[in-house]
């Protein structure tokens, strides 16, 4: 076996451990899902919906915080978007306020966080995603 065969059969077998050990098929199965009316949009990457106390905080989405530049447009193509629509959410986690965390889409199937980073009005949240929108 060549020096860069060995090394590329290593690498495999690392990758595959580090997926293993990572992977929770348990989680994606049973993530909750909820499908409801817009409630109000509190800002670019923020709602609640009809039915649920806990706001839902729009996965990997970024967008201004109140009186930063921006906030208000945001908003404003998030409550566009999501206006009167019955949206379905598949939460994703719980962040450390209690929201929770979700990828949301519209009865089309278009996804409302990508819509949001598409817009330009929000940006990646690549810390959490890891480049999920960008590739």
């Amino acid at each position: 076996m060549t020096p860069a065969l060995l090394i590329t059969v290593i690498l495999a077998g690392l990758t595959l451990a580090v997926w293993g050990a990572t992977y929770n098929p348990a989680k994606i199965t049973t993530a909750p899902t909820y499908k409801a009316r817009v409630r109000f949009v509190v800002d670019g990457d923020s709602l609640y919906l009809r039915g649920r106390k806990q706001q839902v905080r729009l996965w990997g989405v970024d967008a201004p915080e109140r009186d930063v530049a921006g906030f208000e447009r945001a908003t404003a193509v998030l409550s566009r978007l999501t206006q009167g629509q019955r949206i379905t959410c598949r939460e994703v986690d719980q962040d450390r306020y209690g929201r929770s965390v979700a990828r949301c889409f519209l009865p089309d199937g278009r996804e409302i966080n990508r819509l949001m980073i598409e817009s330009g009005t929000a940006r990646e949240y690549r810390h959490f995603t890891k480049g999920f929108y960008s590739q």
